[in-house]
């Protein structure tokens, strides 16, 4: 079935599970629309708003120069603009919400090959439950199992928003004041952290200068963790074509795989 009006990201959630939808929509508000572009010399890609990539003009630093250089509040915003996410990959993403008696938790996997994007949400099980690919402003939306895909336009819809991630290049906007900056090691990762207020909460980024992908998220209200993002797993090596597939057996990637 397809849908020739340009959908909005609560229903494109939709298609999941409730829990997915609720996570999803805080999501949003976390992680889309935030991202102003300036002379940084991040560029998006293809007019869209997904994957940062670093224009030839500018510097990118690689993780040994990262390690080497003091990293602050003054200097910080330069080191992130010079990172680039990699053009294919794949990673685990757990978001965990704390409220007043508990805490929720999603799980996501998200894969990223020649531009098309699939993010699953995932069972407890750690099964898949939901899938979204994009392939440009295309998205493909099918819960596990069915034999047909959920067609529409994605609009102004993330793929970090979509796998409830922060976008770090949020950090660049020009209104971004930094409380805090540094380097600190992850996982054996060298990271660049960042701390900053945005929409009343205290925001502390962890991203990798190894992977150029965030690496860990935490998010305050005062002195009160409500929100935690880990990414895991992750491979940078091009995921296997197959993993594009729609339920129909057609190819996202193209003619050419």
């Amino acid at each position: 079935m397809k849908m020739k009006k340009k959908l909005s990201a609560p229903l494109i959630a939709a298609i999941g599970a409730g829990v997915f939808v609720a996570l999803l929509a805080l999501a949003y508000l976390f992680a889309s629309g935030l991202l102003h572009e300036r002379d940084t010399g991040i560029v998006l890609s293809d007019g869209t708003q997904n994957a940062p990539v670093v224009s030839s003009g500018s510097q990118m630093l690689t993780a040994q120069s990262v390690a080497d250089i003091e990293i602050g509040p003054v200097n910080a915003q330069k080191v992130v603009a010079s990172l680039v996410r990699p053009t294919a990959y794949s990673c685990s993403i757990q978001n965990t919400l704390y409220y007043a008696g508990g805490s929720s938790t999603l799980s996501c996997r998200q894969y990223v090959k020649d531009g098309v994007v699939r993010t699953d949400t995932l069972q407890a099980s750690g099964s898949v439950e939901s899938t979204l690919l994009r392939r440009g402003d295309t998205v493909y939306a099918w819960e596990n199992g069915a034999s047909s895909a959920y067609e529409g336009n994605w609009g102004d819809f993330t793929d970090d928003a979509a796998a409830m991630l922060p976008t770090y290049e949020d950090v660049l906007g020009e209104e971004v004041r930094l409380l805090d900056a540094g380097r600190q090691d992850m996982d054996y990762e060298p990271c660049i952290r960042v701390e900053f207020e945005q929409g009343g909460y205290r925001c502390v980024y962890y991203i990798s200068a190894a992977s150029g992908l965030l690496k860990a998220a935490s998010f305050y209200s005062g002195d009160t963790l409500v929100r935690q993002v880990t990414v895991s797993e992750l491979k940078t090596e091009a995921p296997e074509d197959q993993v594009f597939d729609l339920p129909d057996g057609r190819s996202a990637l193209g003619e050419n795989h």
